[in-house]
């Protein structure tokens, strides 16, 4: 059997490959999870303030926003979108995580869907990516952006699966 990541049409080195490794690396996590996951599932936290499934999600989504499109191209931010991914709320340097919208998984599915479309669209418009780009004393290349925003969502796409694993055996032991 061959395993390969074919760069994606229609996009410039080394974007057409980064972005063919996001789309695999969503689609492996979100593979892991259960499709009928329902709004209870969604909103479990094993500890209360703790992660949940989809806090998690959210959070992956308002990452690939701010990196993506606020950063990377000085987007305007929408107010109604930032609250809609908590993004004011969710504090994952201080373990602040609020109980997510009591939603299926589908619904999570289908904004990340909504703004990776857009983000994908986006990225085309992109400068060379060795381009830097600056926030404070700090600078940034595209290549790196795109780099970080794969690593941050494989990094709690794995936490969402675990999340997954840990409610069903919650549910089996009645806790």
């Amino acid at each position: 059997m061959l395993f390969d990541t074919e760069p994606l049409a229609g996009f410039t080195e080394p974007y057409a490959l980064l972005c063919a490794v996001l789309q695999d690396g969503t689609r492996e996590w979100r593979w892991e999870l259960d499709p009928d996951l329902g709004p209870e599932a969604m909103a479990w936290q094993p500890h209360p303030g703790a992660h949940s499934i989809g806090a998690v999600i959210l959070h992956i989504v308002g990452v690939e926003i701010y990196w993506l499109e606020r950063f990377a191209l000085d987007l305007p931010t929408d107010p109604a979108e930032r609250q809609l991914l908590m993004s004011d709320a969710i504090d994952q340097d201080a373990w602040v995580w609020p109980a997510p919208p009591r939603e299926p998984l589908s619904w999570y599915f289908e904004i990340h869907d909504r703004i990776r479309s857009r983000t994908l669209e986006n990225i085309k418009r992109w400068p060379p990516a060795d381009e830097k780009r600056s926030r404070g004393e700090d600078a940034f290349t595209y290549r790196w952006v795109l780099g970080h925003v794969i690593q941050h969502e494989s990094y709690h796409g794995g936490q969402a699966v675990l999340l997954s694993r840990q409610w069903e055996l919650s549910k089996r032991a009645g806790t």
